[in-house]
């Protein structure tokens, strides 16, 4: 079964939302910054009621005009154990903060006239070719800013150890949108700059970066490599309920999108080292005009929202106050980790965790940027008068986010205002202006147009991925609007998970075991398996590549002698299974006690109370004597299948 945190989990868990407030003791002004100040908010942050409850251990890092103010850890490298933080020695999984020493090392190449930042990457990759249905160049620039147009931008999950090579060749995507058109997280472009790096240097990543970055900036206990050293001094991840969990092995084995492994000294290295023009001492790693590159806002929905960088992104800006701020932000099951460098403050914090539990980076950065840096402005201006509702009209409609395609806004328009509806509640938008918007709490938010000026494009508060703007599905001859089941299914159908453009839906055809994984695996941002399927009679199949995901999570254990059935009719019991185990596996899902009036199988008693207990079903589910009856042992319909994803979608995201 995978390890890794499902990409559900990680797209809903740690978007920067609060739920810690902002520091009692700051200031209107700011107050001085310094060894002696750093240590005492720190103290002071860590021992906060709400902190302390979800800790498990962290690890602190403040530099400021080129000098270490704090490195130090707090609570335990181990809770089991009691074992200590070692700023000095203990490891942390930086996850993608590593990136940032991906591109870097792109920006050597670059430098030095190995590599030119806007030439089709396929020159440098003669072993290995990238599909590319635009007709448009991918280039460096579009590898690091997270605007490739692949179709796949995650790193698969795999319990197989692999070359940097050979993951590239067994996984390779397409780009299937215009490179540059749009913003989407991207992890395997990381993993092809690595290999980049390797084929122009004809050194491993992991030989590069030591020799390169490690080395000149004295980052000695630094490393990509999982080996026995590393496994002596690193941390221990836990999970949301602080209970210890496995470490999870780094796929390749060199992992360039976020297999890097640091102390809290060597971070305090590499900062310094950013906001010295990349001098360290007497060594330097990259010019000064690199690191302006790498931090300069090459991509952003709208000029006066940040953006992202080479490697660098935004994911607090609501608390930017008005300063210049770069950061790059990393999750791991187990492991998150935020970096942020204020160049004009010459100012820089590392934040690494080693719990799932609660999201301490956006508190600790209010927190920070509060009492240090505190906004001197009065906020946005709005447009006067404010817009009306008809002039507002172009705006509304349902926006698919382009990594996790379960999480969507639902935008309309009211008097002076927008109203948007997404996983973390419903919020408010007044325009500031020319597609800018700002929510109540200051959280900016803007649209993108295509060359005919239709609206296309929308990023507020999930900063991995710009949202595209979906068209009114065509409707099916047989689902007529009034329809009990039309709004689940023609929802569907906008998000992807079913298929568009057909004459007739048959919506009282019972639906296979195969055709329901391939909803529902993509829907919720799986990138689909490219293993060898576990059941004999799925080879072939359509469906084979959501089944083995699905298998790969543990989400779905088939029949007796190893076969699957994905052609044989879902039953309602199996349906509510599948949807129980991928919940419970991915966001801890407790039981759920439902009062039945025909009792499923012992085997899917839980998954069905679930699905009861969460009323995530439609008409087909009808009360009986004071019970529910679910028909537990009944065929699934495709329009019973539909509510029921649809019902999923609107209860958990």
């Amino acid at each position: 079964m995978k390890k890794l945190i499902l990409p559900i989990l990680a797209a809903a868990l740690f978007l920067p939302t609060g739920g810690i407030a902002s520091d009692p003791q700051a200031s209107p002004s700011a107050v001085k910054l310094d060894k002696a100040e750093a240590a005492a908010f720190a103290a002071q942050f860590f021992e906060q009621k709400e902190v302390k409850e979800q800790l498990a251990g962290a690890l602190l890092v403040i530099v400021k005009d080129g000098q270490v103010l704090l490195n130090k850890g707090y609570g335990y490298a181990d809770m089991a154990t009691k074992r200590p933080i070692d700023a000095d020695k203990t490891l942390f999984r930086l996850a993608s903060v590593s990136k940032l020493f991906t591109s870097a090392g792109i920006m050597q190449l670059a430098e030095a006239g190995k590599v030119d930042l806007d030439k089709d990457v396929q020159t440098y990759l003669p072993d290995l070719q990238i599909p590319n249905t635009t007709g448009a160049p991918l280039t460096l620039k579009h590898l690091m800013t997270h605007t490739t147009g692949f179709d796949n931008t995650d790193s698969l999950d795999s319990d197989k150890a692999y070359t940097l090579k050979d993951y590239l060749k067994n996984m390779m995507p397409t780009v299937v949108r215009k490179p540059g058109e749009a913003f989407r997280y991207d992890n395997f472009a990381f993993t092809l700059q690595g290999y980049i790096i390797e084929k122009i240097s004809g050194l491993t990543f992991q030989d590069y970066v030591r020799k390169n970055m490690f080395k000149p900036l004295g980052m000695d206990r630094s490393s990509f490599i999982f080996n026995d050293e590393v496994r002596k001094a690193i941390a221990t991840p836990h999970n949301n309920n602080l209970e210890p969990i496995a470490q999870i092995p780094n796929v390749p084995d060199n992992s360039p999108q976020g297999g890097m492994f640091s102390t809290g000294a060597d971070m305090a290295k590499f900062m310094l080292a950013m906001l010295n023009g990349g001098q360290a001492g007497g060594e330097r790693f990259l010019t000064e005009a690199s690191i302006n590159a790498m931090e300069h806002t090459s991509v952003t929905i709208h000029p006066d929202i940040p953006g992202v960088g080479y490697a660098f992104e935004t994911n607090y800006p609501k608390d930017y106050n008005g300063y210049t701020v770069v950061e790059k932000g990393g999750d791991l099951a187990g492991f998150h980790s935020n970096l942020w460098l204020m160049p004009g403050q010459n100012t820089g914090m590392f934040l690494a965790l080693n719990s799932d539990k609660g999201n301490l980076r956006l508190p600790f950065f209010e927190q920070f940027m509060s009492r240090y840096f505190p906004k001197t402005d009065a906020g946005p201006a709005f447009v006067k008068p404010a817009p009306d509702k008809q002039q507002l009209l172009r705006f509304e409609g349902l926006y698919r986010h382009l990594r996790t395609p379960v999480l969507r806004y639902d935008i309309t328009a009211a008097d002076g205002a927008l109203i948007v509806r997404d996983a973390l509640g419903t919020h408010t938008l007044r325009q500031a202006g020319d597609l800018l918007f700002y929510d109540e709490e200051g959280t900016p938010a803007g649209f993108k147009l295509d060359a005919d000026g239709n609206i296309v494009y929308f990023s507020y508060n999930m900063p991995d991925s710009w949202a595209e703007k979906i068209p009114e599905p065509a409707k099916f001859s047989d689902v007529p609007e009034a329809h009990p089941y039309a709004k689940s299914i023609y929802y569907l159908v906008q998000l992807g998970a079913l298929p568009g453009g057909t004459a007739e839906f048959k919506p009282d055809m019972p639906i296979t075991r195969g055709q329901f994984l391939a909803q529902l695996m993509p829907l919720a941002g799986f990138q689909l398996s490219t293993q060898p399927s576990v059941f004999s009679d799925t080879k072939g199949s359509p469906y084979e590549a959501a089944i083995q995901t699905a298998a790969d999570y543990g989400i779905v254990q088939g029949l007796p002698v190893s076969i699957f059935g994905p052609n044989q009719a879902l039953t309602r019991e199996q349906a509510a299974t599948f949807i129980w185990r991928m919940v419970k596996i991915s966001l801890n899902a407790a039981p759920v006690k439902s009062d039945l009036r025909t009792p499923a199988s012992p085997w899917a008693s839980e998954g069905v109370q679930y699905i009861v207990g969460q009323q995530l079903f439609g008409p087909d589910v009808q009360a009986a004597g004071g019970a529910l009856e679910y028909r537990p042992k009944d065929q699934m319909l495709n329009k019973e299948a539909a509510e029921l994803i649809y019902k999923l979608i609107q209860k958990l995201f």
